[in-house]
């Protein structure tokens, strides 16, 4: 017996002589374990698209599920070819593009060739046409006025709602106000997000932020202003123009050296469109 105690005075982990030392086996986490389940939790983020256009001008706006957020763009001029709508289409990839059954037939075209074409199939968004109604200024402004904005605290009353929202969505642009309340519209009716949830419940909103496509420079009204770069004067004789403006000292006005009112509206939409790849600027001064 007191050999045996003898022998085994050492501890289990230190290895005797001439014995290769042995350790437990480790309990490393199994790679994956755990995590598979929480990423097949998340959902990609989805976003839906509402876009107006109207006498040479786009509205946008679209709601990411990934962030609860509400972007807009002002509104901004674009050509017939909807090349602006292009760009903004391919970089936010949109799973559904909602506007007006009542349209121009310019954004009728795009949007056909939008849905016949092939090697978009998998990522082709699905278009969806409301009621004009939908789009109304008036019932637009209401929508987006009365909502039920989580950040907003319910102790502010409806003036200091109404002075804090104008001071976040630019209610001057009618297309983009337009486009806000269509886009408010479809959240309620189709329920994003919370389909499974009860009635009473509405799609959470988080907030409003302005949206600029890359590449492009964003400048607000009163920096137009400002710099001059359009400055719009009382025509002596109104009945000679529609609007009653005519250009006055601008940089648009020096600039502008063309011969058709076609040239002039393409320069003009070029200086709405501030580019910041020096690749795009010489292009532009080449033609």
């Amino acid at each position: 017996m007191a050999s045996v105690g003898a022998t085994s005075g050492r501890t289990p982990q230190e290895p005797g002589p001439g014995e290769a030392p042995t350790s437990l086996p480790s309990l490393a986490p199994v790679p994956g374990f755990g995590e598979g389940e929480e990423e097949e939790e998340e959902e990609p983020a989805e976003i839906h698209l509402c876009v107006l256009w109207n006498s040479g001008h786009l509205g946008i706006a679209y709601y990411d599920t990934g962030d609860s957020t509400i972007h807009f763009m002002p509104d901004a001029p674009d050509h017939e070819s909807l090349k602006l709508l292009q760009r903004v289409l391919d970089e936010i990839n949109p799973l559904s593009v909602v506007t007006s059954a009542k349209q121009d037939e310019n954004m009728t075209r795009f949007l056909g060739k939008l849905v016949s074409q092939d090697h978009r199939a998998p990522k082709r968004p699905e278009i969806v046409f409301l009621p004009s109604v939908d789009f109304g200024l008036e019932i637009s402004k209401q929508r987006l006025l009365s909502g039920n904005y989580s950040f907003i605290p319910d102790s502010m009353t409806a003036t200091e709602k109404i002075l804090f929202l104008s001071s976040i969505i630019p209610f001057d642009c009618l297309l983009t106000v337009r486009a806000l309340g269509g886009l408010l519209k479809f959240l309620g009716r189709r329920r994003i997000g919370v389909e499974l949830e009860d009635y009473n419940v509405s799609v959470p909103i988080l907030g409003f932020k302005k949206f600029v496509l890359t590449h492009l420079v964003s400048i607000d009204q009163d920096t137009y202003s400002v710099l001059q770069i359009f400055k719009s004067e009382s025509h002596p004789s109104v009945y000679k123009v529609a609007s009653g403006l005519k250009e006055g000292l601008s940089l648009f006005g020096i600039l502008n050296r063309c011969r058709c009112k076609w040239g002039e509206k393409l320069l003009r939409t070029w200086t709405w469109h501030r580019c910041c790849i020096d690749c795009w600027v010489t292009s532009r001064m080449c033609l």
